[in-house]
């Protein structure tokens, strides 16, 4: 099998019960995956698939340009390919039409981001794209990192002095939008209660994190521990030592649930019905519904009231998180 996801890090997990599903049809079968480096690093590694074709090498430009281009090892494998699906739009079949002549015998090409999907969740409009091959798929996945990430991850803790004697909660002050964040004000105020409770906040930054991760950094009254530029295969590690997550509608959040970690997802402008991370162990808190018309209205916004989450409910639903999880502050 080939399997096409161009989408980001949580688009990409929120695909994966459709992608186990596939693999439970055909369990045979290698399994192929054309997304990003990274991402597709981390899936291999949690032995989520077999090859990776990563998009920095061009895999599916080459694709799109027609069969020539195509290298060959996903020629190879192509070759060999009994199914591909794309999740993706292919308005003029230029990629069917590809890999159909490279010798894949059924390809399934439909855009979960489609119109004419009829369900809601963003994961249920996946499933809905692969329904005339599985009838289902595995809802209760979780992502199993590797003992040695879980180690690697343990070791990179412990040069920060964090040790498991306290609970760790990873705060994330970032997303793939500043416009999905809330004030950095609003995460300095758990960062304080989780040190006043002899709790271990620990700030994760991603590449484009910096200037938030400073902001949050210089409002709190006691310089919380950073994290910053790791790779995703060392964020997975790391996460897999941590008690509670904290974060708003961003990669890293559906990364802490896809490990099931105790998470407390932030949403404002993205709708949590179509994009939350699902699971017991997942929290979604909202301010106000937002009434912005599209993203142009959502950037000129300023007061930002779907991002106004009170500070008290934040608190009481990471105490209330971290009880049911059998865990409790000091």
């Amino acid at each position: 099998m080939l399997i096409i996801h161009p989408g980001a890090l949580g688009d990409v997990l929120l695909s994966l019960p459709a992608l186990r599903g596939l693999r439970g049809r055909y369990p045979s079968h290698g399994v192929g995956l054309v997304t990003s480096g990274q991402v597709g690093n981390l899936l291999q590694a949690c032995d989520e698939m077999d090859v990776v074709f990563p998009l920095e090498s061009d895999a599916l430009a080459s694709l799109l340009a027609g069969p020539e281009p195509v290298s060959p090892p996903l020629r190879e494998w192509l070759a060999r390919c009994d199914l591909a699906v794309c999740w993706m739009t292919d308005s003029d079949q230029r990629l069917y039409s590809v890999l159909r002549e490279l010798g894949v015998s059924q390809v399934i090409q439909r855009s979960p981001l489609s119109s004419v999907c009829e369900t809601i969740h963003q994961t249920d409009r996946v499933m809905e794209t692969v329904r005339d091959v599985i009838p289902t798929g595995d809802y209760s996945w979780k992502l199993l990192v590797p003992d040695q990430m879980v180690m690697a991850g343990k070791a990179r803790l412990a040069g920060l002095g964090i040790h498991r004697k306290r609970l760790i909660v990873a705060v994330h002050p970032g997303s793939g939008s500043r416009y999905k964040c809330c004030a950095p004000t609003l995460l300095a105020r758990v960062v304080a209660w989780l040190q006043a409770n002899n709790a271990c906040p620990l700030v994760l930054g991603g590449p484009a994190d910096d200037a938030l991760v400073a902001r949050l950094c210089e409002v709190c009254e006691k310089p919380p521990l950073v994290l910053q530029q790791l790779d995703l295969l060392s964020v997975a590690g790391v996460l897999a030592n941590v008690d509670l997550f904290i974060g708003h509608d961003s990669g890293l959040t559906h990364l802490a649930a896809a490990l099931h970690l105790s998470t407390v997802a932030l949403f404002g402008p993205t709708d949590p019905r179509r994009w939350a991370p699902r699971g017991s162990h997942v929290t979604v808190l909202t301010g106000e519904g937002c009434r912005c018309q599209g993203w142009d209205a959502v950037r000129a916004c300023l007061d930002q009231p779907c991002l106004q989450i009170p500070v008290e409910g934040l608190l009481q639903a990471c105490e209330r998180t971290l009880h049911q999880r059998g865990m409790v502050l000091i």
